[in-house]
């Protein structure tokens, strides 16, 4: 059995301004092999989703974790991009051109 981080994308809500607000999770899921993972995943998403009334993304992605015991630090999510744009460029597209502001 391996440790898996399984992540999902929600629609979490719309603000009163009409813009959707969207939730990047990521869980920690213990299988057998990708294919369990993504099953047990997916229970756990649609479980997740059912409760707080959110739409669920169909696709997920998991990361297989090296198999090192979880400890203080550990790497849960790694993910390579390509682009053209620099570093500070393409942090400002990817996370701040859509950070979540709650309404007042």
């Amino acid at each position: 059995m391996s440790w898996y981080a399984v992540r999902n994308l929600y629609h979490f809500g719309v603000k009163k301004s009409g813009t959707n607000v969207f939730e990047e999770r990521i869980v920690c899921i213990h299988a057998k092999d990708f294919e369990e993972a993504h099953k047990k995943g997916k229970e756990e998403s649609e479980a997740y989703a059912l409760e707080n009334e959110f739409e669920a993304h169909n696709e997920q992605h998991a990361y297989k974790q090296d198999g090192k015991k979880l400890i203080d630090g550990y790497e849960l999510w790694s993910e390579l991009y390509e682009s053209d744009l620099s570093l500070d460029e393409f942090y400002k597209e990817h996370y701040l051109k859509y950070m979540y502001a709650p309404d007042e």
